[in-house]
């Protein structure tokens, strides 16, 4: 669990899934989520394996989290 992780003690109804997308150049997007890493954001392993992005040359990243609704 990351430093950013909490315990739930929400219900499903309360919380809601958002996504955070990184899209670049395979070497820009690997850096980012090193960056984030190392600034407490989401382990490497919470985020997708590379994806084709719709442009072309572009990979994407995507790391969905559930978090409180209000």
């Amino acid at each position: 669990m990351n430093k950013n992780s909490q315990p739930s003690t929400q219900t499903d109804s309360e919380r809601e899934p958002v996504s955070f997308l990184v899209i670049g150049s395979r070497q820009t997007v690997t850096n980012t989520i090193h960056t984030l890493y190392r600034m407490g954001f989401a382990e490497i392993s919470e985020w997708s394996p590379l994806l084709p992005a719709s442009e072309p040359g572009k990979v994407m990243k995507i790391l969905t989290r559930s978090v409180p609704t209000d």
